[in-house]
Order: structure tokens, then C-alpha cells, then sequence
């Protein structure tokens, strides 16, 4: 029992196994991104170069390095589910938190996405239909798709900063907010990331045969690679607290692999050299795995605080959790097909056990419900009532139910609170005075015979039928005097005592028959 205290911090696996999980579809989520964004980046500026330069000219390396946009997305996409939903899992609190805050620009991300690769196909088909209208699809669409790092990145930085939410909950994002620079280095990294992966993919499997485009893809890389160094050691100042020995290890190997991909980008070797296809995961991996470590270690204190809030509702919960078990059995263990469970059941909780409208859930209605133990109604009209419902009210169908046991329902109210007994005979003759008040007054709504006017049965609810239902004589003089909440039926308190006891009496005139057991 005890382990659904707090659903969202139960795990499926070891935690351990979960960070390896997390790593491991996160970084291949983040390839494909990064290819995906970088081919984009990359394919539109290639073609704005190639059209100033050769305005008309077919573009068969555009063509295909741009096609290649759909597989890469299509990967990216599907490979970011895994890693959301292990997020989900390992850092609820921390992820469901942050997701309530950035929840405007959260939902954004699917407009986004849909419009940015919308635009880049068309780019990508129509680049030698109609150079410049494709160049403005493109551009549209990359700006689009740039977008969505940003939000992610951002969502990231504050899940690892819970020091932050508050002010964020009230401020948001202003040029205040003190990791806003982090934030910034955080995302062009991301773009910088995307550029050498998508230069480094493109330059082995797109340009192989194309010696300009060959060098060109050499150049972006190695800029790429000098831009992601200096990014790189400014983000690193911006979390110094966080930097552990495991992590500048890792940061340091990185490092080292950079230097190494430099070494073979020079002037001397123009050709595609496939060592980069070994440097380049080097650095990704552990340039990925120091920022997991870095997250685990922020994150660690408030999960930390998490699971022991959880163990201590567990431990208050514990000396109780037997008698719930045992109270819940019995409640599977009900079969609802007679009066007495269904009353108890689906009547109860508004009318009250004893039937006087003080049920547990009485005080959320907005017009009270009826007091069973005052009424005095012939059987088929509670039956209809109970089958169909009160329009306007909080009073349900009960259709579920079969006749047999609607049957039984009524049998038990009847039992409980004599609801089917007869109305008394008036206790005096009315006054005139009364009488033309009740057919003035009363009878715009009720009708002069005690049915329901044609303005009655435009109301929700409508007035109860007297000539089939009435309610004992002090319940009517209260109903009189003070209303029905939530009705149309208001009070008539400024009248003199004997009319409305008067009135009351008349209401019950109408419904004098025997007894319906």
C-alpha cells in the first residue's frame, strides 16, 4: 500500500537504470535533432550563396542534401518520445513543474513543428521551380524550427534551477532573471552543435563527389567546431558551482578529441577524412554525459526531498491503510441491484440519510436538493422524476437502472420516508383574500388547477406538479416564506402570516387521494 502514496515517484526500474535509459534515448534524440537542424541551416544557406551567385541554375546538391531533411526529422521525433516519458518518470516533480510554467510556449512547439517542416519541404521540392519563393518557405520554416531549442532549453535550465521557480511564477522571463545568460549560451550551443553535425554529415554522405562543396563543408566545420569551443567556455562559467571532478574529466576529454578533429580539418588535408567519424561521437558523448551529470546533481537535493516526503506520508498513512483496504473490499464486494444499496449509494450523498437534503455533498449544489421526508407524491411521478431526472438541477438520470429496481429504490423511500403517504385534507376553508393572491401570484407559474403553467414549463427547473406531488404543510409555509434557492420560485415573506399560511394550504389542496404504497 504504501508505495501508492505518491504514484508519480514510484519507479519502474532501479534509478540507475533509468538514468542509462534516459542517456541513452536523449543522445540519440539529440543526434538526429542536431542533423536535422544543422541540414536545414545549412541547406538554405548553401542555396541563397548558390542562387546570388548562379541565379537560375538547377541546385542537384541542395536538392538532395535538403531531402535528406525528412528522414532525419522523421528519426528525431520519433526518438524524442522515449526520452519525455523518462523524464516524466525519473524528475516528475521537477519536469510536470516546469512544463505548468512554460506551458504557452510548451503547446507552441507543435504549431511549430508542424509549420516548420511543412515549409522546408516545400522548400526542398520547389528550390529549382521558383528560386527566391522557396528561399522565403525555407527561411520561414528554419526560423520556426529554431525556435523549439529555445523553449526546450529553456524549460531545462529552470527544471535544474528550483531556487527559481517562484520568481519565475511571478516575473517570467525579464532582463532580470539571473540565468537568462545561461540560457543563451545554452541555446546557441545547441545551434552550434547543429551546424557541425550537420556540416560533418553532409560533407560524408551528401558531398562526397563535389570537391566546392567538399571544402566548403570543411570550412563550416571547422568554424563550427572554433564557435562551439568559445560558447563552450563561457557556458562553463556560468556553472561553475556545478563542475565535479567526473565532470571536468569528461569535459577535459572532450576537449582533447576537439583538439584532434582541428588538427585534421587543416588546409593540407581537403579530402573528407574519415577519423572525424570517430572524434566527432567522442565529443558529442562526453560533452552530453558531463551535462547529465551536471543535471543529476542539481536535481538530486529536491528529488532527495521528494522520496523522503513520500516515505513520511507513507509512515502517517501506514496505521490507516488496512482499514481503507477493508472498507474499499466491502464497497467491490456490493452488488447495487436493491433499494436500500442504491439509495445509499447514489441518493445519499445530497438528500441525506435521513432523506432531509443534508448529504456530504449538499453544500455544492446550487439549487438544494429536495427533502424526501417532507414530500407526499403519488409513485409514478417520483418514479418519473427518479427515472428522468430534474432539468436545470443537480438531479440525474437513473435510466442505468432497470424497472425492477427503480421499483425497489422507491419501495425504499417509501420505507425511510413515507413519501407515498396521503395528503391531508385541508385544515380550514382558504380566505378570499388568499385565494386571489394564489391565483394572481402563484397560479403564473403553477396554474390555477396546481399543474404547470405555460411559463412553468419554460423553466429549468420547473415548478413541481401539485396535482401529483405535494410536501407536508411546514415545508410549504418555509418554501413560501424563503424561496427555493437557485429557482424560480422566490420568497414571499412581505406577505401577512395567514396568507402564506393560506398558500401553503392550497398548494396541498390539490393532491387529496389515498395512500399509494
Amino acid at each position: 500500500m504504501q508505495q501508492w502514496t505518491d504514484v508519480f515517484l514510484t519507479m519502474p526500474i532501479s534509478p540507475g537504470w533509468m538514468q542509462g535509459l534516459l542517456f541513452v534515448t536523449f543522445g540519440l534524440h539529440l543526434l538526429f535533432v542536431l542533423l536535422m537542424l544543422g541540414t536545414a541551416l545549412l541547406t538554405l544557406v548553401f542555396f541563397l550563396r548558390d542562387i546570388l551567385r548562379q541565379p537560375g541554375e538547377p541546385q542537384p546538391w541542395n536538392e538532395k542534401a535538403a531531402h535528406t531533411h525528412t528522414g532525419l526529422k522523421s528519426l528525431a521525433v520519433v526518438l524524442g518520445v522515449a526520452p519525455l516519458l523518462l523524464m516524466q518518470v525519473s524528475h516528475s516533480n521537477a519536469f510536470f513543474t516546469v512544463t505548468g510554467f512554460f506551458s504557452y510556449a510548451w503547446l507552441a512547439v507543435i504549431p511549430l513543428l508542424v509549420a516548420a517542416f511543412l515549409l522546408f519541404d516545400v522548400f526542398a521540392h520547389k528550390m529549382n521551380v521558383g528560386a527566391w519563393p522557396a528561399f522565403a518557405c525555407g527561411l520561414l520554416g528554419v526560423a520556426a524550427l529554431l525556435t523549439v531549442p529555445a523553449v526546450f532549453t529553456g524549460a531545462l535550465a529552470l527544471m535544474e534551477r528550483q531556487e527559481a521557480w517562484a520568481d519565475f511564477a511571478a516575473h517570467g522571463v525579464n532582463a532580470g532573471t539571473e540565468w537568462l545568460t545561461h540560457w543563451a549560451l545554452r541555446y546557441l550551443h545547441v545551434v552550434g552543435a547543429a551546424l557541425a553535425l550537420g556540416a560533418a554529415f553532409h560533407l560524408f554522405f551528401s558531398a562526397k563527389n563535389n570537391l566546392e562543396k567538399t571544402a566548403r563543408l570543411r570550412r563550416w566545420l571547422m568554424g563550427a567546431l572554433a564557435v562551439q569551443a568559445v560558447i563552450g567556455l563561457a557556458l562553463l562559467a556560468t556553472v561553475l558551482p556545478q563542475l565535479s571532478v567526473p565532470v571536468l574529466a569528461l569535459i577535459g576529454f572532450g576537449a582533447l578529441a576537439l583538439g584532434a578533429a582541428f588538427w585534421i580539418l587543416r588546409p593540407e588535408f581537403p579530402a573528407a577524412d574519415y577519423r572525424l567519424l570517430a572524434l566527432l561521437p567522442i565529443i558529442f558523448v562526453s560533452m552530453l554525459l558531463a551535462r547529465q551529470l551536471m543535471q543529476n546533481q542539481a536535481m538530486a537535493p529536491a528529488q532527495a526531498e521528494a522520496l523522503a516526503q513520500r516515505a513520511e506520508r507513507a509512515k502517517n498513512l501506514s496505521p490507516f491503510s488496512q482499514k481503507a483496504l477493508d472498507a474499499f473490499s466491502v464497497k467491490l464486494r456490493t452488488v447495487y441491484d436493491n433499494g436500500d444499496t442504491i439509495y445509499d449509494g447514489a441518493c445519499e450523498p445530497c438528500h441525506g440519510a435521513s432523506g432531509r437534503g443534508d448529504g456530504a455533498e449538499a453544500a455544492r449544489l446550487r439549487i438544494p436538493a429536495a427533502d424526501l421526508a417532507a414530500m407526499r407524491a403519488n409513485r409514478d411521478y417520483v418514479y418519473e422524476m427518479v427515472r428522468d431526472g430534474t432539468p436545470g438541477t443537480g438531479m440525474p438520470y437513473f435510466r442505468m437502472y432497470d424497472r425492477a429496481k427503480l421499483e425497489s429504490l422507491l419501495d425504499t423511500m417509501c420505507k425511510r420516508f413515507s413519501m407515498f403517504a396521503a395528503t391531508p385534507p385541508p385544515a380550514r376553508d382558504i380566505a378570499p383574500a388568499s385565494l386571489e393572491v394564489w391565483t394572481s401570484a402563484c397560479a403564473k407559474c403553477h396554474a390555477a388547477n396546481g399543474g404547470v403553467s405555460e411559463v412553468g414549463r419554460g423553466m429549468r427547473p420547473p415548478p413541481p406538479d401539485f396535482r401529483r406531488g405535494s410536501v407536508t404543510h411546514e415545508r410549504a409555509l418555509a418554501i413560501i416564506t424563503g424561496g427555493y434557492p437557485g429557482t424560480g420560485m422566490q420568497g414571499y415573506r412581505n406577505l401577512p402570516e395567514a396568507v402564506r399560511d393560506d398558500l401553503a394550504i392550497i398548494s396541498n389542496s390539490f393532491r387529496i387521494s389515498p395512500p399509494q404504497q
